[in-house]
Formats: structure tokens, C-alpha cells, sequence
């Protein structure tokens, strides 16, 4: 199979969780004799053609197109304000991809990698190329105010595509919600590389170096967050829990690794409370696999998550989690809670800091159950989330596709 993703992250241009997706499951299909095409962003730096370890690699680079276009701008698209230059360049980008796809065809298959991919594929469709839309998060989720233009779009994008693949159960659901037919949707978790992702790859030696570097001492609880710094993923309200954990268990620290929108603010409450570390460097996948490493915990209180890649990897490390699953929660699905069977962590209602801080508790207060829990944890990774198995239900979803339209 010739298959065309369009994706604006693509390695070693890489800014989240998109661009990790598509670099692992595009190497998984190839090495199951797949052909794949990634139609990606370039930088006007890195050479418009390469190969990566047989993923060919098209990096289209946005031509500006302001001052011809902002004339015929609704009121609606000016709203964008300072955004609306990456609003042009993004439709610039999706209109070479989608000439590229056409020139380089055929191809048996045209993959959109959520709304930023979608006005290429939607294009190239139109010309007969069977079409896929990859749902990793929805506008209503990702915002607190969503645009309605993304909105129509991702509805636009559901309504023309052959099949649409979201990463939980959850997403399925949140689509059904936005009219989307049931029949119409396939859910394939994502993987982790549980090879990379193992704790018996870190060392005493990097484990100490970063007590040292944090001031940690040897009986302190490190209770791990690791994510964006925005209001949806429950910052804040963890942040009020460990208030509360920290009355009862003096030697808990909270070490939040990550960056966004609330970075001052919790950088002010971290100089003012004592059990609160903030790292916003940069890591390093090895780093990233030591602080997890580190953790006697990890806690991702999510408001709303489509998946959560990051509880993900904390099971691969053998780290159970307190995770939010109150509303849509992805979460729900890799985090096992007390009641069911082989136990990985616990759910809780992450816009309540009570309840978080009686999951962190319940889970500090027991080493043998942590220790228990995140055997099951990582034995549920090598069971139901490695790539291999994404990739060969992917695969299965697209041969789908085909078949339906033949």
C-alpha cells in the first residue's frame, strides 16, 4: 500500500505528541512492507526532499500569502488577530502538500493528521484519492473558547473522509456528540516505545545527579507531573492538592516538568511553597526517562484528555498514576483503577482537589501497592500498547477503507 500522510510535524521538526505519532507508526508500517510518503512542514532550512530510515520526507514551506488574501477576509477570520499569519501559512503549506501528493501519485491512500492536515486531503480527495481523517483532539477539548471555524472544518473534515481513526473510546463518543456516525469511526490507541521506556535502562548514578540538582533527599516522595502548563490539565487543582497530601506527608515534593500558559504563575507559587519544583528546560528523551524514573508517582489530573500519551509512558517506566477521569478521558483506558482487576493507579475527578489529593494519598501511603501496581502497569504496556500492535490495527483500518470502495 502507497499511502500519503500530511502532517505538520514531522521529525526533527517535532512540537508535540503529533509529531512522535507520526514518526513512530510511519516506521512500523514500513517495516511492515508498507509505503509511506509524509507530507510535512518545512523551515526553509531543512532540503524540501529526504529519506528517514525509508520514510520518504516532502517538507512543503509555506509561501506568505497576507497581503494578497487579508482583502478578502471575513470579520471571522480577522478574529484571529496575530494568529492569522500562521492561519495563512498553514493553508499555503496544505495547498503544495496537496500538489506534491497529486504530482508524486498515485497513492492508494491520503491520511490527514488532525485539522492542520485536513484542507490538503480534503483537496486531494475531491480528485478521487480515498481519505482519512486522523482525529488526535477536537477544538471543543483543546479550548476553552473554540473557534468556530475549526469547529466547521473538523465536522467538514469527518463528514468527507472514508473512515475517521481517533486515539480512545472516549474520542469515539465526543465525535458521535458532534453528529458523527458510529459506523464511521475506528479507535486505535497509540503505542510507546517500551524499549526506550523501561526503568532498567536509567542508572543510580543519573538518578542521584538529579536529587542533587533538585535537593531531593533520599526519603523524600517525588510525586511527577509531566505536561503543558494550561488550565486543562488540571495544574492548578494539583497543585491545591499537594497542599493538602503535604500536611500529611511532610517529605512529598511536586515536580512539574513542563511549559505554557500558566509557567509564571505557578513559578510564583513554587517560590512561595517549599514542596513545589518547577523544570521548564528542555529534555532530552533520556532526561525525560530519568525523571520518570525518579518518581514515586505520577499525577495527571487532566480536565479533559483525548488520550494522554504521558500516562502512557509513565506505565511503560513502571509508575503508577493518579489520573483525572471525569467527562472525556483517554486516560480511563490506560490507567487500570482499584476496583478492577491487576490494578495500574487511580481515577479521580480532576477538577476536585479533595479528591485528587486522596488518590495521591492512597498511593504514597503503600510502597508494596506501588510497587505491585506498576508491575501491572508496564506488563499492560507490553500487552495492549507497543507499536506494532498500533500499527498492524491501523494498517487493518485503512485495508477497510480500500475495501469499502471497491
Amino acid at each position: 500500500m502507497k499511502l500519503a500522510y500530511i502532517s505538520t510535524e514531522y521529525p526533527p521538526l517535532v512540537y508535540g505528541g503529533l509529531g512522535v505519532y507520526v514518526h513512530y507508526i510511519s516506521h512500523e508500517l514500513n517495516a511492515m512492507g508498507q509505503k509511506i510518503s509524509v507530507f510535512t512542514c518545512g523551515d526553509g532550512k531543512i532540503g524540501k526532499y529526504g529519506n528517514n530510515e525509508g520514510i520518504e520526507v516532502i517538507r512543503e514551506t509555506p509561501v506568505p500569502l497576507m497581503d494578497g488574501l487579508e482583502i478578502f477576509l471575513s470579520s471571522q477570520s480577522l478574529a484571529w488577530g496575530s494568529s492569522l499569519n500562521f492561519l495563512l501559512d498553514l493553508f499555503s503549506y496544505n495547498r503544495l502538500a496537496a500538489a506534491d501528493i497529486l504530482r508524486k501519485g498515485p497513492f492508494d491512500l491520503c491520511v490527514a493528521h488532525d485539522w492542520l492536515g485536513l484542507p490538503g486531503a480534503m483537496a486531494v480527495k475531491r480528485e478521487g484519492l480515498p481519505m482519512i481523517y486522523h482525529v488526535h483532539g477536537l477544538e471543543i477539548g483543546r479550548s476553552d473558547r473554540p473557534n468556530p471555524q475549526l469547529v466547521e472544518l473538523e465536522r467538514k473534515g469527518t463528514e468527507l473522509a472514508d473512515l475517521v481513526i481517533t486515539v480512545s473510546n472516549a474520542m469515539k463518543h465526543e465525535l458521535a456528540e458532534m453528529g458523527v456516525q458510529l459506523d464511521k469511526i475506528r479507535v486505535c490507541h497509540h503505542g510507546v516505545d517500551a524499549e526506550f521506556l523501561d526503568p532498567e535502562r536509567t542508572t543510580p548514578e543519573r538518578l542521584q545527579a538529579l536529587r542533587s540538582k533538585y535537593s531531593l533527599n533520599e526519603d523524600d516522595f517525588v510525586v511527577l507531573f509531566m505536561g503543558r502548563l494550561e488550565p486543562v490539565k488540571g495544574v492548578n487543582q494539583l497543585i491545591e492538592a499537594m497542599s493538602v497530601v503535604a500536611g500529611k506527608y511532610p517529605k512529598a515534593r511536586l515536580l512539574i516538568v513542563g511549559k505554557g500558559s500558566l509557567e509564571e504563575n505557578v513559578k510564583e507559587v513554587a517560590e512561595h511553597r517549599g514542596f513545589i519544583i518547577l523544570v521548564t528546560d528542555f529534555l532530552s528523551s533520556e532526561d525525560k526517562r530519568d525523571h520518570y524514573a525518579l518518581a514515586d508517582l505520577c499525577v495527571f489530573p487532566s480536565l479533559y484528555e483525548s488520550f494522554g500519551i504521558v500516562a502512557l509512558e509513565a506505565a511503560a517506566m513502571s509508575k503508577v498514576a493518579v489520573v483525572g477521569a471525569s467527562g472525556f478521558s483517554g486516560m480511563k483506558e490506560i490507567v487500570r483503577h482499584p476496583g478492577s482487576d491487576k490494578p495500574t493507579g487511580v481515577h479521580v475527578n480532576g477538577h476536585n482537589p479533595r479528591d485528587i489529593a486522596w488518590g495521591i494519598s492512597l498511593v504514597l501511603e503503600n510502597s508494596e501497592l506501588r510497587k505491585a501496581w506498576g508491575r501491572n502497569a508496564r506488563q499492560r504496556v507490553l500487552e495492549n500498547f507497543t507499536w506494532v500492535k498500533a500499527a498492524e490495527k491501523t494498517l487493518a483500518i485503512y485495508e477497510e477503507a480500500l475495501l469499502s470502495r471497491s
